[in-house]
């Protein structure tokens, strides 16, 4: 069982990162922003994280991977039209940068610090190529599996960038735009 202390400790950290990660670039949030809005000691701080960015990133990823476990569950239940479970795939992760949209905003526009871009991409280049091995057949993907993944994962972190830097935001218009970019052969069977 966990202390309740380490987990109010993290709860803290969480809240105080995504406080302040909507209103300042992370690149310019210090440790002591941090650990002042948490409440917490500068140790305390370092024996969980090593950086404001790091934290962030903690926090997003996990949010992210709870998007990529439901998606591979519901792949290998085989209940669903897999179309289907890439759609909502889709819609959770959009509802997940809106959820985020304003440290998205601060943060991918920020070009002194890469920590958002990299969590999208490493998550969407991961959930791609499990995608790609698990469920489309071998002779549908043209060319190096994780070229490919790449190429798309990334494109999707594109347009997101775009999506959130812009005056527009549209989450369903996001949506609709991101299923028609993927290839034709993404769910064939």
């Amino acid at each position: 069982m966990v202390d309740a202390r380490i987990l109010n400790t993290a709860a803290a950290l969480n809240a105080a990162v995504i406080s302040l990660a909507a209103e300042t670039p992370i690149s310019r949030i210090s440790v002591a922003d941090v650990t002042r809005a948490a409440e917490i000691n500068r140790a305390t701080f370092y024996s969980h994280h090593t950086s404001p960015s790091a934290l962030l990133a903690q926090v997003l990823t996990r949010d992210l991977e709870q998007i990529r476990v439901t998606d591979n569950e519901e792949r290998a239940l085989g209940a669903r039209e897999p179309s289907d479970i890439t759609r909502q795939s889709v819609v959770n992760s959009v509802r997940h940068v809106n959820r985020f949209r304003e440290i998205y905003r601060l943060a991918l526009t920020d070009a002194s610090d890469g920590t958002t871009h990299h969590v999208l991409s490493a998550q969407f280049y991961g959930s791609c190529l499990t995608h790609l091995r698990d469920s489309v057949p071998a002779g549908r993907i043209p060319g190096d599996i994780e070229l490919v993944a790449a190429y798309v994962a990334n494109g999707i972190v594109g347009t997101i960038e775009a999506a959130v830097a812009s005056d527009s935001w549209d989450e369903d218009g996001l949506t609709e735009l991101l299923m028609a970019m993927l290839p034709p052969w993404w769910d064939a069977s």
